[in-house]
């Protein structure tokens, strides 16, 4: 049997290949059990080239709007590989988008136009989605909510790094180029990013439950139950974005995986950011088997911003007794909204938008009347017409503007949907 002392320096040494990781201010979730992503102001591991140029990025996870011909497909727009590069064909809205398999800490890329002339990309925006659907998108945005323009090439065959504002925890992403050099510009380029400390959910009914993995060294790892409790299951679904957990599952709830058990007696004190955070022990399979595998179920946010032009600003709508609704714009004011706003994880609120500013929503008036004095932590918690029938209507939904500012640790929000 190892001794004590062994033991912690194993558990020493995993925890600092799992990183020393960062803060996060996840506002992502949603009710009906849609995972969206945290946002992070730095990235929760050591940020390198995911694999355009290596190849560790297959060609099948890559796609375009069009391209020129069969000699400037997807493919050939790997950094450093070739001369010429994806070409599309010579019109607006064009786009190239790479599937990175899993959710990635994406920190920016690297991008480079043809080698052997002055065809390159000068300006570009960027999106991402953790689903690829069409209405699932969100752009980056700067501190005015406006799409922010990132800067490319100024040069033949030249390298520039553009690093993302905040880190970007995706599935998929897009570039769009905005300006070029000419119309048959050329596009190679690397993604930035890493995934080690990264958690997901497998094998639950929904997004919001299943059993817990962990990437580390490029490999996914299991937890074993072994002292797995409530505050480890908070801490992996406030990780993903979620308002709370409602359960932790042990025993493989959610059935086996065939993954090594990288983590055993997780010891979450309740205050940490990443389940990486957590004190725990290595482990070998003598010890804990796949019959023992962690799991959590998740609670669903409460509260979404709908119809903005960005994730700072929309409709609100609220989530209750299984269905989203909306709140009258009746009485609706700026400590309103900065309540809301701090409630999203943004510092504070810029403006109240009454009128269905941002679209009428559908579904029930939740909420009425609302009257904060401004040191409520929740919409919910302000004073309302909550016992009498409303007689407002869609035409009276209240929006905000959030500003962007620091984000606060708040996990109650989905993303901005956009309609």
């Amino acid at each position: 049997m190892a001794s004590a002392w062994g033991i912690a320096v194993v558990a020493a040494s995993f925890i600092v290949c799992l990183l020393e990781l960062s803060s996060s201010h996840p506002i992502g979730g949603e009710a009906d059990g849609g995972s969206r992503t945290p946002f992070l102001t730095e990235a929760p591991c050591t940020s390198g080239p995911l694999g355009m140029q290596s190849g560790a990025i297959p060609d099948s996870s890559l796609s375009a709007s069009s391209s020129y011909s069969s000699s400037y497909l997807p493919p050939k727009a790997r950094l450093n590989v070739g001369t010429d590069g994806w070409v599309p064909r010579p019109h607006q809205n064009q786009w190239f988008q790479v599937d990175l398999g899993d959710l990635t800490a994406v920190t920016g890329l690297i991008v480079q136009g043809h080698s052997g002339g002055r065809h390159y990309v000068s300006t570009f925006t960027v999106q991402y989605s953790n689903t690829g659907e069409s209405e699932d998108w969100l752009g980056l945005i700067d501190a005015e909510g406006h799409t922010l323009q990132l800067n490319g090439n100024a040069g033949d065959g030249q390298q520039v790094t553009v690093t993302f504002p905040e880190v970007l925890m995706t599935r998929y992403i897009r570039i769009l180029p905005t300006a070029w050099s000419a119309p048959t510009y050329r596009l190679k380029f690397e993604i930035l990013g890493c995934r080690d400390g990264i958690v997901r959910l497998v094998d639950g009914d929904d997004a919001l439950s299943g059993r817990v993995e962990i990437y580390h060294h490029d490999a996914w790892g299991a937890v074993c139950d072994e002292d797995w409790d409530f505050k480890g299951a908070a801490i992996v679904c406030s990780q993903l974005g979620f308002l709370e957990a409602l359960e932790a599952k042990r025993g493989s709830f959610f059935g086996e995986s065939e993954l090594p058990i990288v983590m055993s007696r997780v010891s979450c004190k309740g205050t940490e950011k990443r389940l990486a955070d957590c004190p725990f022990v290595c482990t070998s399979p003598r010890q804990c088997n796949n019959s023992r595998e962690a799991g959590v179920i998740c609670k669903p946010n409460s509260i979404r911003l709908v119809g903005g032009p960005n994730r700072t600003s929309g409709r609100v709508e609220v989530h209750k007794d299984g269905n989203w609704g909306t709140i009258c714009d009746n009485d609706w004011d700026l400590t309103d909204a900065s309540v809301l706003c701090r409630q999203l994880g943004f510092s504070d609120a810029e403006e109240a938008t009454t009128g269905a500013h941002f679209g009428q929503g559908e579904g029930q008036v939740i909420l009425d009347g609302v009257a904060c004095s401004g040191s409520e932590s929740k919409i919910t918690d302000c004073p309302s017409f909550c016992w009498e029938r409303t007689q407002c209507n869609h035409t009276q939904d209240a929006g905000v503007v959030c500003h962007e500012g620091n984000l606060a640790p708040s996990s109650d929000v989905d993303h901005y949907k956009h309609e």
